[in-house]
Order: structure tokens, then sequence, then C-alpha cells
């Protein structure tokens, strides 16, 4: 605790732990205020920035895939001396999204609010690669829709799924930023990051775009699936429709001589019986050929 009231030092801290009292435990040991274990515990807080009396917090959501549906919420806890980063997964170095060269950028940073910076500037960054992987996934989609002219339905339901939560995220991780740039009172000088930060905002906003014009794309693509799956309907009416009409009069001779009255000539007549057969498979084959005419094979 000397150590980091120690106003000469920074530190970076990680508090990762999904039970209430373990992280209540950590945030003690860094002497933050306990409002801030409410909000990280709260599964419908907002993002945004909150300000308390020596430290505000800023809250937004990261995942690791954009097909991901869940976007985990951190929070930065800002301290005079201090950067926490808590969350409920430990997502941060390792195989997380964030690799340990960018903490180790972090680490070395001369001032609070310079730390602060490079690890918003490295979440924003890992969201337009989330977002550049999202429109390369949309254009194999089309691809494959193209060449094997199959309908993956179930997958661009998921696609516009997943699009929309990433889209609300990239717009919580949009008002936060911009909300940053108008805080004042704060443990740490955040005038000095102010204006690159402005370019920061600018890569969510060009992020954004991008989301947007994913999602006309996969409207897009419903919209060929449905006259897809529309015309695939109407080819197997088309072939019911013309099975009924052969049939028709099929089954209307085929019921005239299945009557059984006693005075029907035909019935006694020696060549009755293979002259009816041809009369019916005559009819078949000039419907066939009807509707072939007709374009009703096409």
């Amino acid at each position: 605790m000397a150590l980091r009231n120690d106003p000469g030092r920074r530190f970076l801290v990680q508090v990762s732990s999904r039970d209430a009292d373990l992280l209540r435990q950590r945030l003690q040991a860094i002497d933050a205020d306990p409002r801030i274990l409410e909000r990280c515990i709260d599964p419908d807080a907002i993002s945004g920035i909150f300000s308390y009396e020596r430290m505000f917090a800023l809250q937004l959501p990261v995942a690791e895939d954009w097909i991901s549906s869940q976007h985990e919420k951190i929070t930065l806890l800002c301290l005079p001396n201090t950067l926490a980063i808590i969350s409920e997964d430990f997502l941060f170095s390792g195989d997380g999204f964030l690799p340990d060269e960018l903490l180790l950028s972090v680490y070395r940073q001369t001032y609070m609010a310079d730390m602060l910076f490079v690890l918003l500037d490295g979440l924003i960054d890992h969201a337009s690669h989330l977002t550049m992987k999202a429109r390369r996934a949309v254009d194999r989609m089309e691809d494959n829709m193209l060449d094997k002219s199959d309908i993956p339905s179930d997958q661009l339901l998921d696609f516009r799924r997943a699009i929309a939560h990433f889209e609300f995220a990239l717009e919580a991780k949009h008002r936060t930023l911009t909300a940053l740039l108008s805080t004042e009172a704060s443990p740490i000088e955040l005038s000095a990051i102010r204006e690159p930060l402005r370019d920061v905002i600018a890569h969510v906003e060009h992020s954004q775009h991008y989301v947007e014009r994913i999602e006309d794309r996969l409207s897009e693509l419903h919209h060929h699936v449905t006259l897809m799956l529309q015309d695939r309907t109407n080819q197997r009416l088309r072939v019911l429709t013309i099975l009924s009409a052969i049939s028709m009069p099929l089954t209307f001779v085929a019921g005239i001589y299945g009557m059984n009255f006693r005075n029907m000539p035909e019935l006694g007549w020696k060549y009755g019986y293979p002259l009816t057969l041809i009369v019916m498979l005559g009819a078949a084959i000039g419907l066939l050929w009807y509707f072939a005419r007709k374009g009703w094979f096409k």
C-alpha cells in the first residue's frame, strides 16, 4: 500500500474475477471506491464514465470475436497513480485479445494519461480488427452462395444477430470515448491526450460505417435468400401442377371405365383395353409436349 501511494510510481493492475467477494477484496487492495464493485457486478449497468471522489471509471463492452453475442463489460479504474483493469474473465494477456506487447507499452508510459490512452487505443484497434474480420466472413459467405448456390439461412441469421450486438458495442465505445473528451474532474490530467483521442474516436466511427455497410450487405443477402427460397417453392409447385394436370384426364378415363355398368359396349370389345391404354398414354405425352412447349419446365 505504501508503494502504491507513492506519487512517483505508476501501476497497472489487472483485476479479474466472477466472484463478488473476491472482487471486493481485490478492489479494497487498491483502495477503490466500494461503489465501483456495484457497477462491476451489475449485468445491466450501462457503459460510460462515472466519477467518484478521487477516481473515475470507464465502462465499455469488449469481445474476443465479432461473432460472439456476448460482449463482456470491462471497467478501467483511474486513480492518481494506478490504472486498474477490472473484468470477469482474464482476457488481457497470453491468448487474450490484447497482446503482451501492448501491455508492456502501457507499462512503459511516463504519465497516467498516456497509459490510459495506449490501452484505449489498443481496445479500439482490436474492434477495428474484428470489423475487418466480420467483413471477410460475410465475403466468404457470399462467395459460397454464388459458387455453390447454397442457402446458409441459419448462418445468415447468426451473422445478422452477431453484427447487431457488435454495432451496439461500438456505439457504447463511441459514447464513452466522446464523454471522456469533456471530462474535467479526474485524478489524472487528460488534456494531453484529448487530441490523439479524437483520432481514436474517428477510428470507432470508421468501424461503425463499415458495420453499417456490412448490415446492408446482410440485408441484401437475406433478400436474395428469400427470393431463392421462393423460387424453389415455385418450382416445386410447378412440378406438382404439371403432374396434377397430366393425371387429371387419366383419372377421368379410369373413373369412367371403372364404373362397371352392364351396358358398356367397350367392355366386350376385343381391342378396347389396349386402345384405352394407348389413348391414356397419348394424352399424357401430349400434355407433356404442350407444357414443354409453353416453357413450364424452364
